[in-house]
């Protein structure tokens, strides 16, 4: 099951790559947009060829790229999830506004931890 999952996310993930072209010209999108998408698509396809068996030492410095890149996004998620509860403190917004950021903080950082999990 695993090595399935793993072939359907790289072949997936490889389609998406050929694609891109053709679907940002449809949709319009700019180009900043599709080098951004290109490079986190290449970088996740990376990680998926470097998860194998028989890691180099190559393998290992983008699997530890993946692990740094993580843990700083969800050390930001924190930081933000504590400036926006003071500026709740501070009467600057109110709950609404803060229960409305903290859900979006809260989507980020379980996509964050899912992928660690599926990965």
């Amino acid at each position: 099951m695993e090595e399935e999952r793993h072939l359907a996310e790289a072949t997936a993930t490889e389609e998406a790559l050929k694609a891109l072209p053709q679907l940002a010209a449809d949709l319009g999108a700019a180009p900043a947009v599709v080098d951004r998408l290109r490079d986190e698509y290449e970088t996740h396809l990376l990680v998926l060829r470097a998860d194998g068996a028989d890691a180099d030492t190559d393998d290992e410095a983008v699997l530890r790229h993946k692990e740094d890149y993580t843990a700083l996004r969800l050390a930001l998620l924190a930081r933000k999830r504590a400036t926006v509860v003071a500026l709740r403190d501070e009467r600057r917004i109110d709950d609404t506004v803060l229960r409305q950021v903290q859900t979006q903080l809260d989507i980020e950082e379980v996509r964050l931890s899912r992928r660690d999990v599926v990965e």
